[in-house]
């Protein structure tokens, strides 16, 4: 069996243009792939094995890690999140039954994961994910917590290397992430870029300052429990 030929993603109501254009991107790079959206509002109902769940979830995110689990379970494909940019094909990636990559020696990312249909090592994260939100843990531990848990060391899963799905890590400054990745990492077949929609939405009455610092306290925080875990 090859992972099918078919892109998913989950998105808000409404996206940056900048998102749209990298999710074409895609599309004008892959002609003959399917391009799923999903869209908010998200009926729950179309996910059986997780929808039950969602209003458990502490975050958005958290409902988008669950769904990604589903759909490439029952679905099989390559989930992509909303800000991630094609550098180039990912037909060489289908003969795989399974890939996600490295983000650093320590996280496996949820941003980028391929899988064919039915793959237990996604029914196992599946069960782990709704486990850990069922149980009111945090949303690490339910999205990129459970790739990092579970899928190193399997022999029907390939963990590509830091810089072949994600060409900087999501710590770097500003200046850092506008450099030119694709042309620098020629290796790269796609960059995240880390839009974190896991941060809370800026409060109007607070100053780009305080919310500045308040970002850096939540990565710091992510960050550790990555490490612990």
């Amino acid at each position: 069996m090859t992972i099918p030929k078919r892109f998913i993603r989950s998105v808000p109501e409404r996206t940056p243009d900048d998102v749209e254009a990298w999710w074409a991107g895609f599309a004008a790079m892959h002609p003959d792939w399917e391009m799923v959206t999903y869209r908010d509002p998200i009926d729950s109902t179309g996910f059986p094995l997780t929808g039950h769940a969602w209003p458990s979830c502490r975050h958005p995110a958290q409902v988008a890690g669950l769904l990604r689990l589903e759909a490439l379970y029952q679905q099989g494909g390559v989930w992509i999140d909303w800000d991630v940019e094609c550098y180039r094909s990912f037909e060489p990636l289908r003969s795989l039954r399974c890939f996600a990559a490295w983000e650093d020696p320590r996280t496996v990312p949820d941003a980028i994961l391929g899988a064919e249909p039915g793959h237990p090592a996604i029914k196992l994260c599946l069960d782990d994910a709704l486990r850990s939100v069922l149980s009111g843990e945090d949303p690490w531990r339910s999205g990129p917590g459970v790739l990092t848990r579970l899928l190193p060391g399997r022999d029907d899963v390939l963990l590509l290397p830091p810089g072949s799905l994600y060409p900087y890590h999501w710590t770097r400054k500003a200046a850092e992430r506008a450099l030119d990745h694709k042309a620098a990492q020629p290796w790269a077949f796609a960059a995240h870029h880390w839009k974190a929609s896991w941060v809370p939405p800026r409060a109007p009455e607070k100053t780009p300052s305080l919310m500045r610092r308040a970002v850096r306290k939540l990565r710091r925080l992510l960050e550790t429990r990555s490490v612990a875990s």
